[in-house]
């Protein structure tokens, strides 16, 4: 009778086992920061080598496009997780002790400590500031590449086999440009820096060669096609490749001093004469014409080109050098301001004026405009690319509003450009007003001001501390769970505490 009462209840329990469905326990992770100073959620290969990881604190190989740390919510041995996505879509998890969670972080801190210490770990922190995926900005960019630069200079160079090979010259490389792209996103981590970089090495890519085929006097399709494209093709390369290790903000100044240095050059040499127009040449009573542009327009192109390359190599100095942060979205800014800068003193060059006067005046606006930016934007708060891009929106759309009230009021030339110019800037105003953009970050830690103002811009004297060493100095730094003293800890070896800015 027990027996069977046993039997019974066991089979119930069995059935009601059976019979409700098992719970799943949810895991909870949560991201964190792989520094003590909490700035990289976020590692690509390229920051991975930039900071020059390695194992066994860094277990991850070759086969990855981005890492993150995500902590787990127990109290177990491994409270941490690292998980790294791979190339061919799949994920890797690797399982962290305690131990190991401590030593990865402080790989980090002694990579970023040593970035200080180098010489382009300077003053306004962007070198360590991370360059993020890109994802399909990548595919856009290089999309519209192939609409304007790729496909036009095909057709050009299929020209002379008639209008049908033309059109389907460029629709084909045009279209080409999408698929390369989307491939390659698919295969490697592309980060904003290279997508930044390499849109503007094609776009400006596509200028030089226009200006070689000038400068050779080309003639025909074929004679600007191939250097339009070759040049396209090839500064979109150096761009992509220049840009590894670049944060956003120096591929952005690379990019800004590239195009303000050859601006410039440009500018001067039409200030004094370079793109006068010929004078007329008559054989017999009949004008002939000129054979090609003259010699010195040839040497202004050729001064802009080697100008403009060598803003590429410098560039990146305005971002890792200045006192203050520069991000991609400041840079949109300052170029817009140096445009807008340029038409405006044009509004006070009479009409009669020459050429050369007007490069002059145009040349001074641009960087008057650029250095406004600078004083008045920049240095004072960090905009997102997005940002930028908002506000260079902005600029465009109060330029237009200038021009129609021009237009309405039927003014001329000079009242116009400074309608539009006027227009732009206020735009420029509005929209950045509209994004409220952060506050600059400055030196990223430990400034040290007379004043006691909270901005690192009350004086040219800037007495600052290194931010891995600030963390160093108040952090406590232990070694298997016993404090460590200062002066035995392996990253303060060489590194300058204090930094002394002028």
């Amino acid at each position: 009778m027990i027996y069977g009462l046993v039997v019974c209840f066991g089979g119930a329990t069995a059935v009601g086992a059976q019979a409700s469905p098992t719970r799943a326990v949810a895991q909870i992770e949560r991201p964190i920061a792989f520094d003590t100073e909490k700035r990289i959620f976020v590692v690509t290969p390229t920051l991975a080598a930039r900071l020059k990881l390695s194992a066994p604190d860094w277990p991850l190989g070759g086969d990855w496009t981005e890492a993150r740390l995500f902590s787990l919510d127990t109290t177990a041995d491994t409270p941490a997780v690292l998980v790294a996505q791979r190339v061919d879509g799949s994920v890797a998890r690797y399982a962290l002790s305690r131990d190991g969670l401590a030593r990865l972080s402080r790989a980090f801190s002694d990579a970023l400590l040593a970035q200080g210490a180098s010489a382009d770990g300077t003053r306004g922190g962007t070198s360590t500031v991370l360059s993020e995926p890109a994802g399909n900005a990548f595919v856009r960019n290089q999309t519209t590449l192939g609409l304007f630069a790729y496909g036009p200079a095909t057709a050009a160079i299929l020209s002379e086999s008639g209008g049908a090979a033309s059109a389907g010259g460029y629709l084909i490389a045009a279209g080409t440009s999408f698929f390369v792209a989307a491939q390659m996103i698919r295969n490697r981590s592309i980060t904003r820096a290279q997508t930044i970089l390499a849109f503007h090495g094609g776009s400006r890519g596509s200028a030089l060669g226009a200006a070689v085929a000038t400068i050779f006097d080309a003639d025909g399709g074929v004679g600007y096609g191939l250097p339009i494209l070759a040049g396209a093709l090839g500064g979109t390369v150096a761009g992509f490749r220049g840009a590894r290790g670049l944060s956003d903000g120096e591929a952005a100044s690379s990019g800004f001093i590239a195009d303000m240095s050859a601006l410039t050059t440009l500018g001067i040499a039409g200030a004094f004469g370079a793109f006068k127009e010929r004078e007329p040449v008559f054989e017999n009573g009949i004008p002939r014409q000129n054979p090609g542009p003259p010699s010195r327009t040839r040497l202004a192109l050729g001064l802009a080109i080697g100008s403009g390359l060598t803003g590429y190599v410098i560039g990146p100095r305005y971002a890792r050098r200045s006192a203050y942060n520069v991000t991609a979205g400041d840079i949109d800014v300052a170029f817009a301001s140096a445009i807008l800068g340029a038409t405006l003193v044009n509004a006070a060059v009479p009409s009669s004026a020459n050429r050369p006067t007007r490069f002059a005046v145009s040349t001074g606006g641009l960087i008057l405009g650029a250095l406004a930016a600078d004083q008045s934007k920049v240095r004072h708060a960090d905009r997102t690319s997005s940002d930028g891009t908002l506000v260079q929106l902005g600029a465009i759309a109060g330029a237009l509003m200038g021009g129609g009230v021009a237009v309405i009021a039927k003014a001329e030339g000079q009242v116009t450009a400074g309608l539009v110019a006027v227009g732009g800037f206020a735009g420029l105003a509005l929209a950045d007003a509209f994004v409220r953009p952060a506050r600059d970050a400055g030196p990223k830690r430990g400034v040290l001001t007379t004043s006691g103002r909270s901005d690192a811009h009350a004086s040219r004297l800037t007495l600052s501390v290194v931010p891995a060493a600030t963390t160093l100095l108040l952090h406590t730094h232990r070694r298997d769970n016993v404090q460590v003293p200062l002066f035995e800890r392996p990253t303060i070896r060489n590194v300058p505490v204090i930094r002394v800015a002028f």
